[in-house]
């Protein structure tokens, strides 16, 4: 892009160039060679077309997933936190081994072990992850968490989440036990092999970690 002066101030295209305004000042520019019919079609913008279709994916999950637990996410005090979190989903669909490049997804990504892990162990923003006071999650009855540190007002918020990977709409069962017996045990609602569990971990109204649960 280059800036020009001239007696003439007209705006258009002319031999590969195009004229327009920006911010008051005249300038001109080549023609870009993208066209958008080759894009879909042509062999050479076949990776490209493979990025975007799952870089879209990932983007539409993870707002989906934020907009499921919004009430905790919005406290956690970091205003880059969803770009971390399409990064997160991004990362997460890299282990679906078993669909084409082009058509991975967070979810098969999700069902290895590493996929799963890293999920777990992601870190909203100031909060402290909540896997840090966890010490044993049992899926026997329900759902029970066992914490490794005494609390003086105890409470876990748990946040069952059905995620529709193709509509990118959820349903959500939220659930909140204040009664410490050493034991939290909360109903389990979703038994979809793609339903997911957060929790967040409450001292009396202070938020002490969150996470999702492995």
């Amino acid at each position: 892009m280059a800036r020009y002066k001239s007696i003439l101030q007209f705006q258009g295209s002319i031999d590969g160039l195009v004229f327009y305004e920006l911010n008051g000042v005249s300038v001109v520019r080549k023609i870009s060679g993208f066209n958008r019919d080759d894009f879909k079609t042509k062999e050479n913008y076949a990776r490209v077309r493979e990025n975007s279709s799952e870089f879209g994916h990932c983007s539409k999950t993870g707002k989906m997933l934020r907009n499921a637990i919004y009430p905790y996410y919005k406290k956690c005090g970091d205003r880059y936190l969803y770009q971390k979190f399409a990064q997160l989903m991004t990362a997460i669909k890299n282990f679906d081994s078993v669909s084409e490049r082009g058509k991975r997804t967070v979810y098969q990504g999700l069902k290895t072990t590493e996929g799963k892990r890293l999920l777990s162990s992601f870190v909203f923003g100031k909060i402290s992850s909540a896997k840090d006071f966890i010490k044993k999650t049992s899926y026997d009855e329900g759902i029970s968490l066992e914490l490794n540190t005494l609390l003086t007002l105890p409470s876990l918020h748990l946040v069952s989440i059905l995620p529709n990977y193709e509509s990118y709409r959820f349903e959500i069962q939220e659930q909140k036990v204040s009664v410490d017996n050493g034991i939290f045990t909360f109903d389990s609602y979703f038994h979809e092999e793609e339903a997911l569990q957060f929790v967040a971990i409450y001292d009396g109204e202070e938020i002490l970690g969150m996470g999702f649960l492995a």
